[in-house]
């Protein structure tokens, strides 16, 4: 069984997605793409009937909507399915949210006990991102938590992907959230150009190699 990334090419170089369990962690620069990959995995997971939350921490669910719907995904209609769910951990939130599911990410114990409640419910998972909770509250309450959602993903046999922004913390770090997971995407900047690689996998072979990563109206290219 294999989980679509909604990205033709991608998939390929996957050898066909996924594979269930999985935990990918995405690493980029600001600005790579890194939070449009885990959209456009959302949105395929819903329209293929799995339950999916987007736990919503570096920015609103209302900023998530808009930016899937400039590029062609509407969410709403699987949000009112039960398909999608986005739930607000926005770390730039004072009060209270009018979102349906939220929680308090500058309260640490609150996020993992949000976090662990729509894993035991739902079969694919974004944390965008795992760098606003280093900042909030420490790498090793980020490391910790990043254990926790790789244990629940194996637990729940579901997939999940976290994202962080490379360069915004210690290399050891960097080296150990890439070391608590079993796959790994690296998006770099080189000049104007954005390119793609599989750093890597657990139980899939992968292709070798950069490549080059383009997004327009319909999302994110991969071009082989």
């Amino acid at each position: 069984m294999r989980a679509s990334m909604g990205i033709k090419e991608l998939d390929e170089i996957l050898n066909g997605g996924l594979p269930i369990p999985s935990a990918l962690l995405i690493l980029g620069e600001i600005g790579t793409g890194k939070s449009v990959l885990c959209q456009q995995f959302i949105y395929t997971q819903a329209k293929e009937g799995f339950k999916c939350t987007y736990f919503c921490i570096d920015n609103s669910p209302f900023d998530v909507r808009l930016n899937m719907e400039s590029l062609g995904w509407d969410p709403k209609e699987y949000e009112e399915k039960g398909l999608i769910k986005f739930v607000d951990l926005f770390v730039g939130r004072e009060e209270s949210s009018d979102e349906e599911y939220q929680g308090n990410a500058r309260d640490y114990d609150e996020l993992v006990a949000t976090l662990r409640k729509f894993f035991t419910q739902n079969e694919r998972f974004v944390v965008d991102s795992i760098s606003s909770i280093a900042f909030l509250h420490g790498e090793a309450k980020a490391y910790d938590l990043l254990q926790r959602i790789h244990g629940w993903i194996l637990k729940t046999r579901s997939v999940g992907i976290v994202n962080a922004v490379k360069g915004m913390h210690s290399p050891s770090f960097e080296i150990a959230i890439q070391q608590a997971v079993g796959n790994t995407i690296i998006l770099e900047r080189v000049g104007e150009d954005v390119y793609l690689w599989v750093a890597k996998t657990t139980r899939t072979s992968h292709k070798s190699g950069k490549f080059g990563l383009e997004i327009d109206e319909e999302g994110i290219k991969i071009l082989l």
